[in-house]
């Protein structure tokens, strides 16, 4: 009898630590298990930590690397002058300067009276600069005209490619003589062999420069629709067309 219970007991007690050996070994896969799930985990975050960064990093070169548009409009306004002739007036920048002579393009119909009177003289002014300027070239067709002045003066790059729509603009001139205004816009269109813009412009506008976000002229500003409910919708004439009827480029 005492035989059999301590047989008992042993084949009870081997039981046990059979269960507990088990217990342990599991538990010892469970902490494997996660230990690999985790390390995985941590991986996979830190692949997505070096993907951001260098995300951002790549966004933070584009953002350094982005024109100031305060920076452009001041190095474009100091080539864009008021134009005075008679009674009208414009805007005009230089497109050409060579020696002690530079040449400024402006839109025909601002000089349209004094040129058809056989008049070529107008009156060029930038702050407190005034200049005398000469009519050397004009294309009706093209509302364009070429002004000559006896100084050197800062020359505007242009770009002869046709604008994207949504390319972000500049549009400087003189609106009711207020030289050096800026405002911007978008390239909305290209209507008709022109570039249509949203920047507002005004009377005094035409004849300036439409320049993109790195201050290259993209179109020479000439009109806009005026009329119940219109808004945001100016033009301006592609540099190509200067290019190849005024001026060389």
């Amino acid at each position: 009898m005492l035989v059999g219970t301590a047989i008992l007991v042993v084949l009870g007690l081997l039981s046990f630590l059979v269960a507990t050996q088990i217990g342990i070994d599991g538990q010892r896969v469970d902490n494997a298990s996660t230990t690999n799930r985790l390390s995985r985990q941590l991986r996979a975050q830190q692949a997505l930590d070096v993907a951001l960064a260098s995300r951002v990093t790549a966004i933070e070169a584009i953002l350094h690397h982005q024109p100031d548009p305060a920076v452009v409009a001041k190095t474009v306004g100091a080539a864009v002058f008021t134009v005075l002739s008679g009674k009208d007036l414009g805007s005009s920048f230089v497109v050409t300067s060579s020696g002690s002579t530079s040449s400024l393009v402006t839109n025909y119909h601002v000089v349209a009276t004094t040129y058809e009177s056989g008049g070529r003289s107008v009156s060029l002014r930038q702050g407190s600069i005034q200049l005398t300027g000469t009519i050397v070239k004009a294309d009706k067709a093209a509302d364009l005209v070429l002004i000559q002045v006896p100084m050197t003066l800062p020359v505007l790059a242009r770009d002869k490619v046709v604008p994207s729509v949504g390319t972000g603009v500049l549009a400087v001139g003189s609106p009711f003589g207020l030289g050096g205004t800026v405002s911007s816009g978008i390239v909305s269109a290209m209507r008709n062999g022109l570039i249509q813009f949203s920047a507002p412009i005004s009377p005094g506008d035409s004849g300036g420069p439409l320049v993109d976000a790195s201050g290259q002229v993209i179109g020479i500003t000439e009109s806009k629709l005026v009329g119940a409910g219109a808004e945001g919708l100016s033009f301006a004439i592609p540099v190509a067309v200067l290019c190849r009827t005024v001026a060389s480029c």
